[in-house]
C-alpha cells in the first residue's frame, strides 16, 4: 500500500509539472509573440511573464529562511568540509578537486532553493488578460460558429465543463486524480471540509475554458493560434492601450494591422479542418486526466518537488591519494 501512494504522488507531481511547465512555455511564446522582453540580463524570466501566484498570499509570500541565511549555512556547510580534510587535501596535487566539489555543492543547493520558490509561479495576470480577452472576444466566438449548433446551444460546450467540474464536487470518487489529492488532506477533516478544501484546486467558469484551450492538445494546432492571437492582443494592449504611454500613429496601425493578419489567419485555419472540433474538444471528459487541463497547479496540497536530501559527492568513485594512499571523502558529516 505505501509503495502504491508512492506511485500516486509521483503521477500527480509528474502531471502537475507538466501543466505547470507547459503554462510557462505558453507564457513566454504569447510574450515573444507580443515583441516583449522575456528575461532579464541574467536569463531569469521576468515578473511580466512568470510570477508569484497564490490563493493565500499573506501565507506564502513569508519565508522563515532567506536567501542569505541559506547562504550562510552553505558556506558553514563548506568550511566544514575544507576543514574535515584539510590534511588530506595538502597533499593531492590537482586542485581542481577541491573547486569541483565546491561549485557542485554549491549547484545542488542554489538548484534545490530556486526549484522550491519557484512552486507557486504561475502566468503573469498580463499574459493572461490576453488570453482570457483574445479567447473571448474572437477565438471561442468563432469556434462556436465552426461547431454548427442550433440556436440556444451555444453555451454547450461551457455548459459541458461546469458540469463536469460541478461533478468533482459532488463524487469526488468520479475522478481518480481528484481523489488521490484529497488524501492530502487531513483524514480529520469532515467530507464537506474536504470539498471545501478543494475548491481552489480547480480553474472554474470562463477561467477554466482559458486554460483547457491553451493547455490542450486534442485539436492539432489550435494551442499555436491561440497563442499567436493572445500575443498580438497583448502587443495591441501594451502598444496601443496601457496607461501613461504614447505610441505614433504609424506604429499603433502597425500593431493593429498584425492583429487582424492574426485573425484573419486563424479563419483560414479554422476553414481548413477536416476534423470536428467540438468532437475532439468533448473526448476530453472520456479520460480521467482531463482534469489537469483545468487544474490549479499552485493551489494543490502537495509540494511539486518532493523534498530529498542531496549528498554532493567529489567523485562517483572513491578518491585516493596517490601519495599517501588515503581516501579522500568530503562527503562525510563534519565532526565537531
Amino acid at each position: 500500500m505505501l509503495g502504491s501512494a508512492g506511485n500516486h504522488q509521483n503521477e500527480l507531481v509528474l502531471r502537475l509539472n507538466k501543466i505547470k511547465r507547459l503554462d510557462m512555455k505558453t507564457s513566454i511564446d504569447i510574450a515573444g509573440v507580443a515583441n516583449c522582453s522575456v528575461r532579464d540580463l541574467s536569463g531569469n524570466l521576468l515578473p511580466f511573464v512568470w510570477t508569484r501566484q497564490s490563493v493565500s498570499n499573506e501565507y506564502e509570500n513569508a519565508t522563515l529562511l532567506s536567501r542569505e541565511a541559506l547562504q550562510k549555512h552553505l558556506q558553514n556547510f563548506i568550511d566544514a568540509g575544507v576543514k574535515e580534510n584539510i590534511e588530506i587535501l595538502q597533499k593531492v596535487n590537482d586542485p581542481a578537486l577541491l573547486v569541483d566539489w565546491v561549485v557542485r555543492t554549491a549547484e545542488h543547493w542554489e538548484l534545490r532553493y530556486a526549484e522550491k520558490r519557484n512552486e507557486k509561479y504561475d502566468i503573469s495576470q498580463a499574459v493572461f488578460s490576453a488570453m482570457f480577452e483574445a479567447t473571448f472576444e474572437t477565438a471561442w466566438p468563432l469556434l462556436v460558429d465552426s461547431f454548427d449548433l442550433d440556436d440556444g446551444e451555444t453555451n454547450k460546450y461551457q455548459n459541458m465543463l461546469s458540469r463536469k467540474i460541478e461533478e468533482l464536487a459532488e463524487d469526488p470518487a468520479s475522478n481518480k486524480y481528484h481523489q488521490q489529492l484529497l488524501q492530502y488532506i487531513s483524514e480529520s477533516t469532515s467530507l464537506d471540509e474536504r470539498k471545501l478544501e478543494s475548491f481552489f484546486w480547480i480553474h472554474r467558469g470562463s477561467n477554466a475554458l482559458v486554460r483547457l484551450l491553451f493547455r490542450s492538445d486534442s485539436v492539432p494546432g489550435l494551442r499555436e493560434h491561440l497563442c499567436m492571437l493572445a500575443g498580438k492582443m497583448l502587443q495591441k494592449k501594451e502598444v496601443c492601450n496601457k496607461a501613461g504611454t504614447y505610441s505614433s500613429h504609424r506604429q499603433r496601425s502597425d500593431v493593429l494591422q498584425e492583429w487582424f493578419y492574426a485573425v484573419r489567419d486563424f479563419k483560414i485555419w479554422l476553414e481548413q479542418q477536416t476534423v470536428n472540433i467540438m468532437s475532439k474538444l468533448t473526448e476530453i471528459f472520456n479520460k480521467p486526466e482531463w482534469i489537469f487541463l483545468i487544474i490549479d497547479h499552485t493551489a494543490v496540497p502537495l509540494t511539486l518537488l518532493p523534498l530529498r536530501t542531496p549528498v554532493p559527492t567529489l567523485t562517483r568513485a572513491p578518491v585516493v591519494c596517490s601519495q599517501c594512499q588515503q581516501s579522500l571523502d568530503m562527503s562525510r558529516p563534519h565532526k565537531n
